[in-house]
Protein backbone atom coordinates (compact mmCIF):
# COMPACT_ATOMS: atom_id res chain seq x y z
CA UNK A 1 0.00 0.00 0.00
CA UNK A 2 2.89 2.54 0.64
CA UNK A 3 4.02 2.03 -2.71
CA UNK A 4 0.90 2.90 -4.30
CA UNK A 5 0.61 5.81 -2.24
CA UNK A 6 3.91 7.06 -3.31
CA UNK A 7 3.25 6.28 -6.65
CA UNK A 8 0.06 7.94 -6.39
CA UNK A 9 1.27 11.30 -5.22
CA UNK A 10 3.74 11.01 -7.45
CA UNK A 11 0.97 11.74 -10.39
CA UNK A 12 -0.89 14.24 -8.61
CA UNK A 13 2.53 16.35 -8.05
CA UNK A 14 3.27 15.46 -11.43
CA UNK A 15 0.04 16.52 -13.19
CA UNK A 16 -0.13 19.86 -10.60
CA UNK A 17 3.60 20.74 -11.81
CA UNK A 18 1.91 20.75 -15.66
CA UNK A 19 -0.71 23.05 -14.61
CA UNK A 20 2.03 25.35 -13.29
CA UNK A 21 -0.41 25.07 -10.31
CA UNK A 22 1.36 25.82 -6.75
CA UNK A 23 0.08 23.18 -3.89
CA UNK A 24 -1.77 26.01 -2.45
CA UNK A 25 -3.87 26.67 -5.44
CA UNK A 26 -4.79 23.20 -5.32
CA UNK A 27 -5.57 22.09 -2.00
CA UNK A 28 -8.04 25.24 -2.57
CA UNK A 29 -9.46 23.77 -5.68
CA UNK A 30 -10.00 20.56 -3.84
CA UNK A 31 -11.18 21.53 -0.32
CA UNK A 32 -8.42 19.87 1.48
CA UNK A 33 -5.65 21.30 4.05
CA UNK A 34 -2.16 22.25 2.86
CA UNK A 35 -0.63 19.44 5.41
CA UNK A 36 -3.20 16.93 3.62
CA UNK A 37 -2.21 17.58 0.06
CA UNK A 38 1.50 17.92 0.96
CA UNK A 39 1.48 14.29 2.91
CA UNK A 40 -0.51 12.62 -0.52
CA UNK A 41 2.60 14.42 -2.63
CA UNK A 42 4.66 12.47 -0.56
CA UNK A 43 3.44 9.47 -0.57
CA UNK A 44 2.51 9.28 3.39
CA UNK A 45 -1.56 9.49 3.03
CA UNK A 46 -4.22 8.72 0.49
CA UNK A 47 -6.99 11.24 -0.91
CA UNK A 48 -10.00 10.39 0.82
CA UNK A 49 -12.51 8.96 -2.04
CA UNK A 50 -14.95 11.88 -2.14
CA UNK A 51 -12.82 14.60 -3.14
CA UNK A 52 -11.66 12.31 -6.08
CA UNK A 53 -13.78 14.06 -8.23
CA UNK A 54 -12.56 17.45 -7.11
CA UNK A 55 -8.98 16.68 -7.44
CA UNK A 56 -9.65 15.32 -11.22
CA UNK A 57 -11.73 18.70 -11.92
CA UNK A 58 -8.34 20.59 -10.59
CA UNK A 59 -5.70 18.69 -12.44
CA UNK A 60 -8.20 18.27 -15.52
CA UNK A 61 -7.43 14.30 -15.74
CA UNK A 62 -9.26 11.42 -15.79
CA UNK A 63 -9.60 9.89 -12.37
CA UNK A 64 -7.30 6.45 -14.77
CA UNK A 65 -4.72 8.63 -14.91
CA UNK A 66 -3.85 9.29 -11.41
CA UNK A 67 -3.97 5.52 -10.89
CA UNK A 68 -1.78 4.17 -14.17
CA UNK A 69 1.70 2.64 -13.51
CA UNK A 70 2.72 4.70 -16.45
CA UNK A 71 3.63 8.81 -16.65
CA UNK A 72 3.18 10.21 -19.86
CA UNK A 73 4.49 7.09 -21.31
CA UNK A 74 1.87 7.08 -24.27
CA UNK A 75 0.92 9.55 -26.71
CA UNK A 76 -2.40 10.41 -25.31
CA UNK A 77 -0.45 11.43 -22.04
CA UNK A 78 2.10 13.29 -24.11
CA UNK A 79 -0.16 15.45 -26.29
CA UNK A 80 -2.59 15.89 -23.19
CA UNK A 81 0.31 17.29 -20.92
CA UNK A 82 1.58 19.48 -23.96
CA UNK A 83 -2.09 21.05 -24.51
CA UNK A 84 -2.40 21.76 -21.05
CA UNK A 85 1.10 23.84 -21.26
CA UNK A 86 0.33 25.36 -24.25
CA UNK A 87 -2.74 26.60 -22.80
CA UNK A 88 -1.07 28.35 -20.09
CA UNK A 89 1.95 30.29 -22.32
CA UNK A 90 1.40 33.74 -23.38
CA UNK A 91 1.48 34.82 -26.75
CA UNK A 92 5.25 35.29 -26.55
CA UNK A 93 5.91 32.16 -25.11
CA UNK A 94 3.73 30.32 -28.30
CA UNK A 95 5.85 32.25 -30.64
CA UNK A 96 8.98 30.68 -29.51
CA UNK A 97 7.49 27.26 -29.44
CA UNK A 98 5.95 27.18 -32.45
CA UNK A 99 9.12 28.35 -34.20
CA UNK A 100 11.11 25.76 -32.31
CA UNK A 101 8.73 23.51 -32.88
CA UNK A 102 8.24 23.89 -36.96
CA UNK A 103 11.80 23.70 -36.97
CA UNK A 104 12.27 20.48 -35.29
CA UNK A 105 9.73 19.19 -37.61
CA UNK A 106 10.97 20.65 -40.56
CA UNK A 107 14.39 19.11 -40.01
Amino acid sequence: MNDFKKQFGKRVKLYRNLLKYSQETLFEKIGISSHTLSYIERGKNILSFTKLPALCNALEVEPYQLFIETELNSDADRKAAVISLLDKATDKQLGIIYNIVANIINL
